[in-house]
């Protein structure tokens, strides 16, 4: 059996490299295409919000990729990507385009500003700048799927190190490890997850995580833990 230190060890290689949002706290930059914590949203020319029951769905998040230090490669041939939701229900396990959407845009050429709702704000808005980090470390139930945990587990104080020694990053990311709140998150095609954000008045039932993954096919699947 392998010794705990090897086990840490083999963690160690695995930590995951993630681009991590800071969401305001800084001047607003004059482009509006950039990648912005709430907003109009962007689209190109005769491009309208989505709507859900009736009423306009909102962009939460709107991202240039090109800003992420870290470019998940499910985005690799995409230029700007934006969510939206809407304003009835957190859409929990939905479909993709009931209740939330992402629209994915292979050139910045033509972007817009989307025209502005009638509906009252949601969220407010904030420019976002993203820091990289190098050391994204799973949670419990993820870490088992890339390492036999063993001789941590059968440890009565060897796990300590695992949850007060590593970083995981609650907030908005692009890559990475999807940050866990209840139980693990299926790693296969995880490319990116948008936090509760303080500052921009936003939160996923209570303080959850939003995790949204795609598919070889190029489908999306929203997911959500909170506490």
């Amino acid at each position: 059996m392998k010794t705990i230190e090897e086990t840490y060890n083999e963690l160690d290689s695995l930590l995951r490299e993630a681009s991590v949002a800071q969401v305001g706290g800084f001047r607003p930059p004059e482009d509006r295409i950039t990648s912005w914590f709430g907003g109009s949203g962007v689209g190109l020319a005769g491009e309208a919000l989505p709507v859900y029951r009736g009423r306009d769905m909102f962009c939460l998040l709107q991202v240039k990729v090109s800003e992420l230090p870290v470019i998940p490669p499910e985005l690799k041939q995409i230029a700007f990507l934006v969510v939206f939701t809407n304003r009835e229900e957190f859409p929990f396990d939905k479909p993709h385009g009931d209740g939330w959407e992402i629209r994915e845009y292979q050139s910045r050429e033509g972007l817009q500003c989307l025209p502005e709702s009638k509906e009252p704000d949601v969220v407010k808005s904030f420019p976002i700048k993203w820091d990289k980090v190098e050391d994204d470390a799973p949670d419990w139930e993820n870490a088992w799927d890339l390492v036999d945990m063993t001789p941590i587990n059968e440890s009565d104080d060897a796990d300590e190190k695992f949850f007060y020694e590593y970083h995981r990053y609650l907030g908005t990311k692009f890559a990475g490890f999807p940050t866990c709140i209840q139980h693990g998150h299926d790693l296969e095609g995880y490319v990116f997850q948008i936090g509760s954000e303080e500052k921009a008045n936003w939160m996923w039932a209570d303080n959850g995580i939003a995790y949204f993954n795609k598919n070889k096919a190029g489908d999306w699947c929203f997911k959500c833990q909170f506490y």
